[in-house]
């Protein structure tokens, strides 16, 4: 992609996508997109990141619980590219002084399931001065990406390109993910420069399935956001 403002970018690198691409959507009860589309600009420096393609990874029956804290019988997992905690999947983003917040958008990992699930909920584990301000899936293409831009919002060269399909995308809780179909998770983060260094150590993801059994989910992957990266 070409560089916005003035830092030079880190190149996106393509993933392999698991399952069928075709079919794929996201059902959903509210509207697509999201009205903070509308807030006044932030900082433009982008930054990317690398992320080499990699065998994904499949988390889901092993250590999930049910609602009620019980082992779960449920065949549901989800499979992640790049695989969770790989040697791609760390990264630092770099703060400045006039940063109040800094905001990105963070799109780290693509995700599959083995069967039909409704997201409950994607957040980051993080530390102080972090903080999730929303986040989203939509339907991944055979080129989608994946990375890290500062700034807020996020501008048209990410909006508006064919990789991402960021205007088809939905809340992620709620949203219904279709088995085999590969998906794009966005967030929007919001970091406070002024505890020093915070870190982004993955993702942790709750969902279940058609029958109603509640499961979670865990991507590794640490993001320091630093004023020394």
């Amino acid at each position: 992609m070409d560089t916005v403002g003035p830092m030079s970018p880190r190149r996106h690198t393509r993933i392999a996508l698991v399952g069928s691409l075709a079919a794929s959507a996201l059902l959903l009860s509210g509207c697509f997109g999201s009205g903070d589309d509308q807030e006044p600009a932030a900082h433009r420096d982008r930054t990317q990141h690398t992320r080499a393609a990699e065998p994904t990874e499949s988390t889901g029956p092993t250590g999930a619980t049910t609602s009620a804290g019980t082992s779960s019988p449920t065949t549901a997992t989800l499979a992640f590219s790049p695989r969770s905690g790989s040697k791609h999947t760390t990264d630092c983003e770099r703060l400045e002084p006039g940063d109040d917040p800094a905001e990105f958008l963070y799109y780290p990992v693509l995700i599959t399931p083995s069967v039909d699930v409704t997201l409950d909920s994607i957040a980051t584990e993080h530390t102080g001065g972090v903080v999730d301000a929303g986040a989203w899936v939509a339907p991944a293409t055979a080129s989608s990406q994946t990375g890290t831009y500062k700034g807020w919002p996020p501008p048209s060269i990410i909006t508006k390109g064919a990789q991402l399909q960021w205007g088809q995308r939905v809340p992620a809780g709620g949203a219904v993910l279709t088995a085999g179909s590969t998906y794009n998770v966005f967030l929007r983060l919001q970091v406070d420069p002024t505890p020093g260094d915070s870190t982004s150590s993955g993702l942790q993801l709750a969902f279940h399935d058609g029958a109603g059994t509640a499961a979670t989910a865990e991507w590794k992957a640490k993001t320091t956001f630093s004023m020394s990266c």
